[in-house]
């Protein structure tokens, strides 16, 4: 078939050829170097946002769950504040005092002295020491105890106590005791 043809038409045929090639050799030339690089460019974008719709649907899941149950968001909500009123933004010493004083009224324990001690600071809270000096008997004591451990008032922790014997009145023991209440730290 090529014989029948002219050699200008041979010319105009192998040209179309050549022409062809290089526009294939383009195209290959600017899918590589061009278009590929901004398709994987694209495909990760692509990769990380269906990560991120993936996680924000997730919340709005659990949102829609917690949204779904108000009665569990009153009681998280009444616990928060329950914590917070124990847990005071500001030293407060007149509040610790008060829950002292109702604990040792209810106790009949009779204290001697009260030193409130250096303020330990961490990251969230500051911890607030007292020394209690006392005289007691174990059954008065052990129930102060549990009054400063449970105070529905005020967080507080007993931190260590001394019991010594008294030999004029064996009953009555000298006690020393180091009670700590605790500060929330506010951030920002």
């Amino acid at each position: 078939m090529m014989g029948n043809l002219t050699p200008g038409q041979k010319d105009v045929i192998k040209a179309g050829f050549v022409l062809a090639i290089l526009l294939f050799a383009g195209a290959l030339y600017y899918y590589f170097f061009f278009v590929k690089a901004d398709i994987e460019k694209k495909e990760k974008q692509i990769a990380q946002l269906n990560g991120e719709i993936k996680k924000l649907d997730q919340q709005l899941r659990d949102i829609e769950a917690q949204l779904g149950n108000p009665e569990e968001l009153k009681l998280k909500k009444e616990f928060l504040e329950k914590i917070a009123a124990k847990l005071p933004d500001s030293p407060d010493a007149p509040g610790f005092f008060e829950a002292l004083r109702d604990i040792l009224s209810a106790t009949n324990i009779e204290y001697t002295e009260l030193v409130p001690e250096k303020h330990n600071s961490y990251s969230i809270y500051t911890e607030i020491p007292y020394k209690i000096k006392c005289k007691a008997r174990y059954h008065d004591f052990g129930h102060f105890l549990n009054l400063i451990e449970e105070n529905p008032k005020r967080f507080m922790r007993v931190k260590t106590f001394t019991i010594e014997n008294q030999d004029n009145r064996p009953s009555i023991h000298p006690v020393t005791i180091d009670v700590a209440t605790f500060m929330f730290v506010k951030k920002g």
